[in-house]
């Protein structure tokens, strides 16, 4: 399979490597960048000699979140509402698939994974990060509610209290504080990211991949709103979100200030 916004490696030893690749964008999100991570998650999901997932990001970031320029552009997210809750769900597939799929996944993240990157980091199973990582969902920033489940996964790593801090002020957390409260399984230095991240990924890849199937969905089996329920209520809630004033006048702002 080939790809124009993504990069897709397996190894010798079934690890299989999702790089997200707009590194001009910071791996922001476009529509083409959505779909084909919905088509490569999909296909490792289902691919028996893929035993383990590592996601990451080319260049500086991780995943900055969605593609603002791309959001405010005319009919840029969908020209109803029933239009954007359509593209939220499918793109929502992704985090499910990070989280439920039957086999190890890994977000290693090797700079700011903000907004829906962010939810991304948190649907993998691990979180390997770089020294100079920084994470945090900042929707509030834009005017948006959380989507991509990051809002289901942030309060279970952190608690509740924690998350709601993090989420309504829209901290960016640097990795040490990640690491300190539990959004991070592991920092490490920036030049020793891949050597760690692949280190941990084979040494999954060699644990009997039934147990492992077997340990991953008893461990998940404690948590209460479904995480489905949870993407589709917050599909439903942001799609209609992008029409609020608000929302159009911050992200303005925003974008007023990153072309400067």
């Amino acid at each position: 399979m080939t790809y124009e916004d993504l990069r897709l490696e397996v190894d010798g030893d079934g690890v299989a490597t999702i790089t997200l690749h707009r590194p001009e964008m910071l791996n922001a999100f476009g529509r083409r960048l959505e779909t084909e991570l919905q088509d490569v998650t999909a296909a490792l999901e289902a691919d028996a000699s893929v035993l383990v997932v590592v996601l990451t990001g080319a260049g500086r970031a991780f995943c900055a979140g969605g593609d603002l320029g791309e959001m405010e552009a005319p009919g840029g997210w969908g020209a109803s509402v029933e239009e954007r809750e359509a593209r939220f769900l499918a793109l929502h597939e992704v985090p499910r698939r990070l989280h439920r799929m039957p086999k190890p996944t890994i977000a290693m993240v090797n700079g700011v994974a903000a907004g829906a990157g962010c939810s991304l980091a948190l649907a993998c199973d691990v979180r390997v990060a770089s020294e100079t990582a920084k994470l945090g969902p900042a929707y509030v920033k834009v005017g948006l509610t959380d989507d991509s489940g990051g809002g289901w996964f942030l309060p279970r790593l952190v608690g509740p209290a924690k998350a709601l801090e993090i989420c309504l002020s829209g901290a960016i957390v640097s990795a040490e504080e990640a690491l300190r409260i539990g959004m991070v399984n592991r920092v490490v230095a920036a030049e020793s990211l891949a050597e760690e991240t692949y280190g941990l990924a084979r040494e999954l890849a060699r644990a009997p991949r039934g147990v492992v199937a077997s340990i991953k969905g008893m461990v998940q089996g404690v948590e209460g709103q479904s995480l489905e329920e949870y993407l589709r209520e917050s599909a439903v809630v942001v799609a209609r979100e992008l029409d609020d004033p608000e929302h159009r006048s911050l992200v303005g702002c925003f974008l007023s200030k990153s072309s400067r």
